[in-house]
């Protein structure tokens, strides 16, 4: 009797363990070489700005383009995700706000929706010759920029011979306000991103965040912006805080902010931090369970995202993907990009170094 209950005791447990491999198995055969992505967590640079060099960048910069990424994905919204929202303001009025640049200033200098210029940017693209002039390159950044696609726009822009880069076949002043970076901020999508592109030979970044599901948050009751606010605060001040905000401090050059970007990325660096955030939310006692709200956001968010980088890359099966995004996102991109049947997750350790 005693060997009978373990086999059933075992038996009932294959389903529960199964349930965790993809539904085609961990290593089902394809066609051809595997998709190898690899995903960098990024601090957001735009925080640093005014404390941490551009220049400092070049070394992660330098390893990411002897990678070779043949698509580069970013954390950015689409100009169409952004358009949707700025047409609905009633539901997204806040989100836009917070993390849509205006392209309608754009779009007015081109005569262009921004549906229109994502059009004539991809038919440009369908057609780009292998030796595009100045000219040619100016016009297709623009039509980047009334698109909503800076980071392509962006690409564009550093493809050019620095002589090259000034206002002309449609870029006007205000393109060029954005195009030089006048307002001095960093961004891991231009600083990094974009930089690498041009590096490598490509003509786009693929936006990739969505944020259609911040309704969950916008729908809450006023209670959860505070009951959230106090969590961060005590993340803040707790160790984790302490030593994260040491570790932003000894960024003082370009060899240095590698190392940083290295120890983001090491195995298992993040367990801490999405124990403190995510797992502190679900398991927090509070009866209107806001924690659990919140975690469902950032996993529809991820979900989200995820399923934009597998339509990105869906037509260039056996490429190198480069996924740059905020670093508590990186675990989620890992996890569901091992499940992707043709996918192999790539260590940052083998393009960052160790």
């Amino acid at each position: 009797m005693r060997l009978l209950l373990i086999v059933v005791l075992i038996s009932l447990a294959f389903p529960a363990l199964a349930q965790y491999e993809p539904p085609l198995g961990a290593k089902h055969a394809i066609a051809g070489p595997p998709t190898r992505m690899l995903t960098i967590g990024s601090t957001h640079l735009s925080g640093h700005s005014g404390k941490w060099s551009p220049e400092w960048v070049a070394p992660v910069v330098q390893r990411l383009a002897a990678w070779r990424p043949g698509i580069i994905t970013v954390e950015q919204l689409s100009g169409s995700q952004c358009e949707g929202m700025r047409n609905n303001p009633a539901v997204f009025g806040e989100v836009y706000e917070s993390y849509c640049r205006d392209a309608t200033v754009y779009q007015r200098t081109l005569r262009m929706t921004q549906q229109e210029a994502a059009a004539a940017a991809d038919r440009e693209l369908a057609h780009w010759p292998a030796e595009p002039t100045a000219s040619q390159r100016r016009h297709l950044a623009m039509t980047f920029l009334a698109a909503g696609d800076f980071g392509s726009a962006m690409v564009q822009w550093l493809r050019l011979p620095t002589a090259e880069r000034r206002a002309a076949d449609g870029i006007d002043e205000e393109a060029m306000k954005f195009l030089t970076r006048a307002n001095g901020r960093m961004n891991e999508t231009y600083d990094i991103a974009a930089a690498v592109a041009a590096l490598t030979g490509l003509e786009r970044l693929y936006a990739i965040d969505d944020h259609t599901s911040d309704a969950v948050d916008l729908s809450v009751d006023p209670g959860f912006g505070p009951w959230q606010m106090a969590r961060y605060n005590q993340i803040n001040a707790s160790g984790l805080g302490h030593r994260r905000d040491a570790a932003e401090a000894a960024v003082h050059d370009g060899a240095s902010l590698l190392a940083f970007y290295r120890a983001m990325n090491a195995p298992h660096a993040q367990d801490e931090p999405i124990e403190a955030d995510f797992g502190g939310a679900l398991s927090d006692p509070d009866p209107k369970r806001y924690g659990r709200q919140y975690m469902a956001w950032w996993e529809t968010r991820n979900l989200r995202m995820a399923a934009n980088i597998r339509e990105a890359v869906a037509f260039h099966p056996g490429a190198r993907v480069l996924n740059i995004v905020g670093s508590s996102h990186k675990p989620w991109f890992d996890h569901w990009g091992r499940q992707m049947g043709d996918v192999e997750v790539v260590p940052v350790g083998e393009v960052l170094g160790r």
